[in-house]
This record gives structure tokens, C-alpha cells and sequence, in this order.
């Protein structure tokens, strides 16, 4: 009886426990809903140009090269010749130029780069502001 009297009452504080979660997480959801009342619309039109200029960016970067003819430069590698193991002519790495080509690798790069930095500088916006 005893066991049974124990596994009642730690249902019911388990109970408990999920009505006042669940009561502070409403509580939290009304305060960020009282919180936007109180938000001015420059706010709204702030978070929405920093998305669009994000947006924007990225774009512009993927297509810039093909739009203004901005050419890619490629190393190619040419290998030297080797004689159990020692070198008798050394690599040369040549140069080739590409036009309207998009150097995918470059692109994310600078992609992954940008985000990273219109994310710190967000980041700073909205502690100052």
C-alpha cells in the first residue's frame, strides 16, 4: 500500500510540475506578445531592410561574376616530372582566366564570410539599439 501511496503522490507533483511549466511558458508567450504591442514600427522595418540587404548580398554575389563579365582566375597545376622520388623538373601552376564562369567555392566562401559578419554586426545593432 504503501508503494502505491508513493507512486500517487509522485504523479501528482510530476503533475504539478508540467501545469507550472506550462504556466510559465504562457506567461512567457503573453510578455513577448505585450512586448510587440509596445515595438515601434521602425523596428519592424529595421529587421526587415537588415533581411532583404542580407538577402541581397548574397544574391549579388553568386550572379555579379556572370552580370559584369568580372573574370575568374583558375590555377591549374602542371606536374613535374619525378624519377624514384626525386624531383627533376618542379610543378608549375598556371593562371587560366574564365569569363561569365561562377567559381562555386569562391562564392560560398565569401557567402559563409559575409554571413558571419552581418550576424556579429546584428549581434551589436540590437545590444546598442
Amino acid at each position: 500500500m504503501k508503494l502505491f501511496a508513493l507512486n500517487q503522490q509522485a504523479k501528482h507533483e510530476q503533475h504539478t510540475q508540467m501545469l507550472d511549466a506550462f504556466a510559465a511558458r504562457s506567461q512567457s508567450i503573453q510578455d513577448a506578445r505585450e512586448q510587440s504591442n509596445k515595438e515601434s514600427p521602425m523596428a519592424a522595418l529595421n529587421r526587415r531592410v537588415i533581411i532583404f540587404v542580407i538577402l541581397g548580398l548574397v544574391i549579388f554575389t553568386q550572379v555579379a561574376p556572370v552580370l559584369l563579365d568580372v573574370p575568374t582566375v583558375v590555377p591549374t597545376v602542371q606536374k613535374g616530372i619525378s624519377f624514384l622520388g626525386f624531383d627533376i623538373t618542379s610543378d608549375k601552376v598556371y593562371y587560366v582566366t574564365l569569363v561569365c564562369l561562377i567559381n562555386i567555392v569562391v562564392v560560398f566562401k565569401c557567402d559563409s564570410m559575409l554571413f558571419v559578419l552581418l550576424l556579429v554586426a546584428n549581434f551589436y545593432i540590437f545590444i546598442l539599439f
